[in-house]
């Protein structure tokens, strides 16, 4: 493709050189450059790309993409004031727009996104459509799945993998789009039919720093990124969320829908047992009933979600009942591991989320409830006490532990989730997270119920600069079968 033809569309400050050459790929890693590439020079929060150019150029870079001017360089390039943000649209010329060819569903909010990409994706197939899905666990489709490294890959990597599906035959795409994707640009050059959002509560304060801004950045999805779309897009929305109510309301958008108690779509009759959901939902399209095998009051809410979307995307409401009723679980997510006590493993690491589990799960327990728990290090300090306190206001018995510590000594952050234990609640300590949930397990009696919180479908454990192999599940089955328990 012609260089000028990769940057189509980018806000410009200047051109040196011939923009009529032809590029056949782009990298914005030196190490990854081949001949012929177009090299983009991100500045990032750590390495600045402009100093890797040299390195760039020796592996056969012939264009550059910068923020500032290039002296004493014999290749053309284009300056122009944010290349990240340039990126995702000069990936997306090059592989062709494929967002432009699928439906694209983008799914935001603090928790219960994984959960409505495993619902749609079943709703859509069911439908009778190819469906491919990007999010926290995988990238997959048509039988094929990747790795996925973050939540929303990066913009280069997310239109790759976009144009990847488009040629396999997948007609729609359904995405979890996170924070720091807004707000690093990742998601330009994408062109959405749907945007969700779910809800919003404390969440990577560590890179947002306050609320204010962590709802910005959510609030981005709304108000820029469908606002760019080439599609008519709808805004679909929790009700029942004020702050996540209010963005929906000032989405830029061509159709608005929301769902919760007062929602345009609002459960008229609402069941739920250990066996899970049946509720009857009023809807624009007319009442829908639905039965699905997931538990708890925040899957209602997930539930509602997928189907406002897929009835804004005119999906038959026999698919959606039957895409509802046929997912059985989503990894790490409630996932149970045992039945007497009854294991649970859930990727609960916000406050919300927590307290939401522990809610749901005391509902359906006669013994104890026993929490094991931890929180990542090197991430938002200030969650760890509120964690402490609603584990110790809602288990009977806590069990602190390591999650995945990074660079941070693991003892000192259980000791900052202590501080929010309440007193009189046992607790105990236990950094060794095998071990931690080994004894949870060997102190329970078969009417109580353990819930394994934070790492949910993570198959490893990060200590140090090290991922260590581990896996909640395997190791809450290994201590049940040690008790003889399954």
């Amino acid at each position: 493709m012609r260089f000028e033809e990769v940057i189509k569309g980018i806000k410009i400050v200047e051109t040196c050189g011939d923009l009529t050459l032809n590029i056949e790929g782009i990298s914005c890693d030196s190490r990854t450059v081949g001949p012929n590439y177009l090299f983009v020079a991100i500045k990032g929060e750590r390495n600045d790309g402009h100093l890797f150019i040299k390195e760039a150029l020796n592996r056969g870079a012939s264009a550059l993409l910068v923020e500032r001017r290039i002296e004493g360089v014999n290749v053309p390039y284009v300056m122009v004031e944010d290349t990240r943000a340039a990126l995702g649209q000069v990936a997306s010329n090059f592989y062709g727009h494929p967002s432009k060819e699928m439906r694209l569903i983008g799914i935001t909010g603090t928790n219960g996104k994984t959960t409505t990409t495993y619902l749609l994706e079943s709703i859509i197939q069911k439908a009778g459509f190819e469906v491919g899905v990007i999010g926290t666990i995988n990238y997959r489709w048509n039988g094929i799945e990747k790795e996925a490294l973050n939540t929303t890959p990066s913009a280069l990597y997310l239109q790759q993998l976009l144009d990847e599906m488009r040629k396999a035959g997948v007609k729609y795409v359904v995405m979890e789009v996170s924070s720091h994707a807004l707000v690093q640009k990742r998601v330009k050059g994408c062109h959405f039919d749907v945007g969700l959002f779910t809800n919003i509560s404390p969440e990577h304060l560590d890179y947002h720093k306050t609320m204010e801004e962590y709802l910005r950045a959510k609030s981005l999805l709304f108000e820029e990124v469908l606002k760019e779309s080439e599609k008519e897009t709808w805004a679909i929305y929790n009700a029942d969320d004020p702050k996540v109510k209010e963005v929906g309301e000032r989405a830029v958008c061509s159709k608005r829908l929301s769902f919760g108690k007062e929602g345009d779509i609002r459960p008229l009759s609402f069941k739920e047992n250990k066996e899970g959901i049946w509720t009857l939902l009023e809807t624009p399209w007319g009442e829908v009933e639905v039965t699905s095998p997931l538990v708890g009051l925040f899957n209602l809410y997930n539930l509602m979600a997928a189907l406002g979307v897929s009835l804004a995307l005119g999906i038959d409401k026999e698919a959606i009942k039957e895409g509802i009723a046929g997912v059985k679980g989503v990894p790490g997510r409630m996932e149970k591991i045992g039945e007497n006590p009854l294991v649970i493993v859930d990727y609960a690491h916000t406050p919300d989320a927590l307290e939401k589990v522990l809610k749901e799960l005391k509902k359906l327990t006669s013994g104890r409830l026993i929490v094991v728990f931890g929180c990542g290090g090197e991430r938002d300090r200030t969650k760890r006490p509120l964690m402490g306190r609603i584990a110790s206001s809602l288990a009977s018995l806590v069990v602190l532990t390591s999650d995945n510590p990074r660079g941070e000594d693991p003892l000192r952050i259980i000791e900052e989730i202590k501080e929010g234990l309440l007193d009189g609640v046992p607790y105990l300590v236990i950094p060794d997270r095998r071990e931690a949930i080994k004894e949870a397990i060997r102190m329970a009696q078969k009417e109580d119920t353990i819930l394994i919180a934070g790492k949910g479908h993570e198959t490893y454990q990060i200590i140090g600069n090290k991922r260590i192999p581990f896996d909640d599940r395997i190791e809450a089955k290994r201590a049940l079968e040690e008790k003889n328990w399954s």
